[in-house]
């Protein structure tokens, strides 16, 4: 896919963030209490995400504001975790971080060969977002296990 229109742009991170809720929602199920409450959480967030998205007007793009973001670094000691349906806590948390990050890159790199200074401006708000889940779940991953070890 070339992404090189708004249309384009638009249409693949609706569809991400349809993909992350599901999983998200996916992950409340298969989680205890505690952290249940977590992953609906970062569901409804995706959907907010993808409802904005759908209704996404390029002129407002200017008043939008890029906000430095750099999350905690736990990602790039971690492994991918592929999907299983007797995935540990822990092993949710690293796929969804994974994921994050993987987006976050995603979207940075399309932005490095799109002209249109809109479009380049939309791609780095759409990974500022990515590094904002990335760090919410950081976050989440060291408090609740490496504070195990």
């Amino acid at each position: 896919m070339k992404l090189d229109s708004l249309d384009e742009i638009l249409r693949l991170a609706i569809r991400k963030e349809a993909d992350a809720a599901a999983f998200y929602k996916m992950a409340a199920d298969r989680s205890n209490p505690g952290v249940k409450k977590t992953f609906k959480e970062l569901a409804k967030m995706e959907e907010g995400h993808k409802k904005k998205l759908e209704g996404f007007d390029l002129k407002k793009i200017e008043k939008m504001k890029l906000k430095p973001t750099k999350g905690l670094g736990i990602s790039g000691m971690m492994e991918d975790a592929p999907y299983s349906s007797d995935m540990s806590y822990a092993d949710l948390l690293r796929m969804a971080i994974k994921n994050e990050e993987k987006s976050h890159r995603l979207y940075l790199s399309t932005e490095k060969r799109v002209i249109d200074p809109k479009l380049k401006k939309l791609l780095l708000i759409l990974a500022q977002e990515e590094m904002t889940h990335k760090e919410k779940l950081e976050k989440i991953y060291d408090e609740e296990i490496l504070t195990e070890f």
